[in-house]
């Protein structure tokens, strides 16, 4: 029998630890993939995962505090990605002057990418994309969340979400260009330095796939 998460919480903070390892089975999945995709690296994912985990075992006594047990998880995973990515000196400074207004939803060359699942490469272009467009990205387009979710994971406002996340996609989507058409002469995009070898493609594609529950 499935149980809410609000049943979990509670049971886990009366101080039942299968409801804490409930928890963590529902979650795992959807958490490791946020950080691969935000980290980049299927190892170094595994442990921010783990590392999230703990601090929610810390911090159980908040979680009723906290709105929604998703967000408030996100959030953690996104905070120790961020801390991760600055260790490995591979944090872009984040750009504060970006527009709060709304825009909405369009389709794009990433959607379509998805779609075809080429992940690999889509793994190479959100290596350009600094954290706060990634972030939002990720969120969006792999873990489904709603605007509102996305605002509270990362501290902002709805409108500064939809603006950044139009703006990652944009972007994206000149990355992609070149590749999705090779004929367009005005890219000066070199593809080849985002191809995935034969080689390694396989291991990188495992990168960004979610665990199997």
């Amino acid at each position: 029998m499935l149980h809410s998460d609000h049943l979990l919480i509670e049971a886990f903070q009366q101080g039942d630890e299968f409801a804490y390892v409930a928890l963590y089975n529902r979650y795992k999945g959807p958490v490791y993939a946020f950080c691969a995709k935000m980290v980049l690296d299927r190892e170094v994912a595994q442990d921010v995962m783990q590392e999230t985990f703990i601090r929610v075992y810390e911090n159980r006594q908040r979680l009723l505090k906290a709105g929604s047990f998703k967000s408030w998880l996100f959030t953690i995973a996104r905070n120790q990605c961020l801390n991760t990515l600055r260790r490995a000196n591979r944090h872009v400074k984040f750009d504060e002057t970006i527009s709060g207004a709304a825009v909405p939803d369009v389709e794009t060359p990433f959607g379509r990418l998805m779609k075809a699942e080429q992940v690999a490469l889509v793994n190479r272009f959100l290596n350009e994309l600094s954290p706060e467009y990634r972030e939002v990205l990720v969120l969006r387009e792999y873990q489904n969340l709603s605007y509102e979710e996305i605002a509270a994971v990362t501290r902002n406002t709805v409108s500064s979400v939809k603006s950044r996340l139009f703006k990652a996609r944009r972007k994206l989507g000149q990355f992609l260009q070149p590749w999705i058409d090779p004929t367009d002469e005005d890219q000066k995009v070199d593809i080849k330095k985002y191809e995935p070898d034969s080689q390694s493609q396989s291991e990188r594609r495992r990168v960004l796939d979610t665990p199997k529950q």
